[in-house]
């Protein structure tokens, strides 16, 4: 697992990914320490109602100790404000334990400890476990040698343990409920990252290499017909070298979205490399498909547009179906050869093998 504080670079330079990582983590240590805050305030009050002056006064201390998490958090201490944490809630659940008994219900509070300990990138993982398996070895010896509570809050006993039985239960579950969503926000940032062209937003070439392996396997099994076509932008070299680069990657994203606004639901478009796109049409025939995609070249020049360039926008296309058992790498040479076809023929069109 890595750590918060491995995230970190040399350099005053943050991804934002890293940046959004070490912010979650701050959020969930900051609501912790909010709640801790909050719970030791109140015991400062309840202890002194149940006439328990020491622990009355150790949650003073204690107050003290949560509030300094809260100014870690806010620096980016996550190791140091984690072990405060842990270091609080053993010392109090072993005070209050021994001194109440464990029909109180003071020890339960290392359990949500324990979990946000391990789910919290804050310390490396050796050190988490330890640490973890300390609270829960701490929870078992409290139990064993402190059974019974003392006399004068034993009218107590019962009210004390589903107050802290309830208390504890909430930030165990907020734990879980915050790691749950870390862990898929996460998911999702990879999956968007090994499948989507960060600057045109499609799908990457990787995608679309095993989105065509997948048809061309369905095909195989039950003869369905599917077409592809391999986009060329026209005279793009003139653009980046006339207009930057800059202008050249506003090109290719107006490009993308005019194609595959024209494309069907369920059909795949992707970047392929440059300024070369390549889309999947599932579950058509060329006949079906062709005259739209003419359609959609002779269209390009009225839909995008680039400011500061005069001249048309315009693609060239390759457009093939896919023959029955014909490999990948032939089906992706014969449609590269349409392509170079089309630009032969002067650009701006589209050619099939058929």
């Amino acid at each position: 697992m890595v750590t918060t504080s491995q995230l970190k670079h040399q350099h005053p330079f943050t991804s934002n990914h890293v940046s959004n990582s070490l912010e979650q983590t701050t959020q969930i240590l900051n609501i912790t320490s909010a709640a801790g805050s909050i719970a030791h305030f109140i015991f400062i009050f309840l202890f002194i109602y149940l006439d328990q002056t020491t622990l009355a006064w150790l949650n003073v201390l204690s107050l003290g100790a949560w509030l300094l998490t809260v100014r870690l958090n806010r620096l980016k201490q996550h190791n140091i404000s984690i072990l405060i944490m842990s270091a609080e809630i053993t010392v109090h659940a072993f005070f209050a334990t021994s001194i109440l008994g464990a029909d109180a219900g003071f020890q339960y509070y290392l359990w949500p400890m324990t979990l946000l300990m391990m789910t919290t990138p804050s310390l490396n993982i050796i050190w988490s476990t330890a640490i973890a398996l300390l609270h829960m070895a701490t929870f078992a010896l409290l139990v064993l040698l402190y059974p019974s509570q003392e006399e004068a809050v034993a009218s107590y006993s019962s009210t004390l343990f589903i107050m802290n039985l309830i208390c504890a239960s909430i930030p165990f579950i907020a734990a879980a409920a915050l790691t749950r969503l870390t862990y898929m926000s996460q998911y999702e940032l990879m999956v968007k990252l090994a499948e989507k062209d960060e600057l045109t937003k499609l799908f990457n070439r990787r995608f679309a290499l095993e989105a065509l392996t997948f048809y061309m396997k369905q095909q195989s099994k039950n003869g369905t017909p599917f077409c592809i076509s391999l986009v060329d932008v026209d005279h793009f070299k003139q653009v980046n070298d006339q207009l930057g680069h800059n202008k050249g990657d506003e090109a290719l994203i107006k490009i993308s979205d005019y194609l595959s606004q024209s494309m069907r639901a369920t059909d795949i478009s992707s970047r392929w490399g440059g300024e070369e796109f390549l889309f999947i049409f599932p579950n058509v025939e060329l006949a079906q498909i062709q005259q739209r995609i003419e359609n959609i070249c002779q269209d390009m020049p009225n839909n995008v547009s680039l400011e500061g360039w005069d001249k048309a926008i315009s693609c060239s296309f390759g457009l093939i179906q896919i023959d029955a058992n014909e490999t990948v790498e032939d089906a992706l040479k014969r449609v590269d050869d349409s392509l170079y076809q089309a630009k032969k023929n002067g650009r701006y069109q589209v050619v099939s093998d058929h």
